[in-house]
């Protein structure tokens, strides 16, 4: 389609503050590494379960669109797990490498040696508060850790080391840990904002106060960041950390995870691509990821998502129509070809008549039709009316029966489901328990 103005003619029209002197820190990353997370902390979604073909098929996916590091499980949960880590790492990949999660335990690395990822992450809790519900000191966590990423290093593995709330430890302490698990020799650390409460200039706080501790240690340690949503700005924070030198931030298809999610893996590829900072991820294959995640976790996506939502490149009003018809970076910052997507028009009660006036002309030329404006004028009248004679009470309905259907997929065990099981598994005990219960309260009134 030919447009009024060409792309140079709009770009020079248009200011880009982010790119002002000053703007983007000096030295930033040019190239980052997507450390994702979709197979572990996103199979965390509630209601979301994943079977070991679900798994596979999400991994060789994420190979395929150019992702480095991919996080696949916790092979010490169960002996499931354990089956399907090794299942997934035995296929084989392109571009990705196997990681998998274990605590700072020798069983924890026994199960990921078993399994035979390619690298292992340890983590653990370094907020006081987290320290104190596990019942152990700020040296004897020190202590753990450095002895168990001794352990795993003795047993061929590559290590990673992720402070788990790192964003409410104690400073002091927190530097110790990252100080103890660069001289253990990790190759990555990374900082946990495990309940979402940094904000941008925080990030770069923390990251900056990280790197000065562990520097003069081992310049070759990487340094990631794993964010959570909870107050919406878990990409913000990824995109910030990586501008102040983390290379590998943590990243979740469609921003699946715990409770509000993690950092949407397209939104964190497209904020840092536009900011020229390479992420080797196939950008026209976002889309595509983005739908064969969704269907395997059953979560659909808020309509207005951004980069994959089915709103995301949709014009209805008819200033925005008439002006992406101008040329599209009117409206449109992401060419939707560059993500696999295409634009839609839709026609309602806020479509400018200008435009469906020449859309309808151009859409029934195709089919050698061509009638006269005031024709065409009546069929745009119409179009409004339909939409706004729509019965609102059906549309109403039909909203409560899908709402009704989400909260049946995503609902987990119900209670009944609960007793249900506890009574197969406890049987004839369970009604004993009970009896002596009853005949206990008959006897202490």
């Amino acid at each position: 389609m030919k447009y009024r103005f060409s792309s140079k003619e709009v770009r020079d029209q248009l200011y880009d503050y982010n790119f002002d002197a000053g703007v983007l820190p000096e030295g930033h990353p040019t190239k980052v590494d997507i450390w994702d997370e979709t197979l572990r902390d996103g199979e965390q979604s509630p209601g979301v379960y994943l079977t070991q073909e679900d798994k596979i098929t999400i991994a060789k996916a994420l190979d395929e669109i150019g992702v480095p590091l991919v996080a696949v499980g916790f092979p010490a949960v169960s002996q499931t797990e354990l089956e399907t880590v090794k299942a997934i790492t035995n296929e084989g990949y392109t571009t990705s490498k196997i990681l998998a999660i274990a605590r700072p335990r020798k069983g924890d690395i026994d199960a990921c040696i078993q399994a035979n990822v390619d690298e292992i992450v340890i983590f653990m809790p370094t907020s006081q508060l987290m320290m104190t519900i596990l019942k152990v000191t700020p040296e004897k966590e020190i202590e753990v850790i450095r002895n168990m990423i001794t352990y795993a290093k003795d047993h061929g593995l590559t290590v990673n080391w992720v402070s788990e709330d790192a964003s409410r430890a104690q400073l002091a302490h927190l530097n110790n840990v990252h100080r103890a698990a660069v001289e253990s020799g990790v190759k990555r650390i990374v900082l946990g904002d495990t309940v979402g409460v940094l904000t941008p200039s925080s990030v770069t706080y923390l990251v900056q106060k990280t790197k000065e501790a562990i520097k003069g240690i081992n310049g070759s340690v990487g340094l990631g960041v794993h964010m959570h949503n909870d107050f919406g700005l878990a990409v913000a924070n990824s995109v910030e950390a990586v501008l102040h030198g983390a290379k590998f931030p943590h990243t979740c298809v469609n921003g699946y995870g715990e409770r509000a999610g993690n950092a949407a893996f397209e939104e964190v590829v497209m904020n840092l691509e536009r900011l020229g900072i390479n992420t080797g991820i196939k950008l026209d294959k976002l889309f595509e990821l983005s739908q064969l995640v969704e269907k395997l976790f059953c979560l659909p996506l808020n309509m207005h998502k951004p980069v994959v939502g089915p709103f995301s490149f949709s014009h209805e009003s008819g200033l925005h129509v008439n002006a992406i018809l101008t040329h599209p970076l009117t409206y449109e910052p992401i060419n939707p070809k560059v993500v696999g997507r295409r634009r839609k028009f839709y026609l309602g009660k806020l479509s400018g008549s200008g435009a469906i006036i020449n859309a309808l002309s151009e859409k029934l030329k195709l089919i050698n039709m061509d009638f006269p404006k005031e024709v065409l004028s009546e069929i745009v009248q119409k179009v409004k009316e339909h939409q706004e004679k729509a019965p609102k009470d059906d549309i109403r309905k039909i909203y409560d029966r899908i709402k009704e259907d989400l909260a049946k997929i995503t609902s987990g065990v119900s209670d009944k489901e609960f007793y249900e099981i506890v009574r197969e598994i406890v049987g004839s005990e369970l009604k004993e328990y009970l009896k002596d219960k009853k005949n206990k309260n008959l006897m202490n009134p």
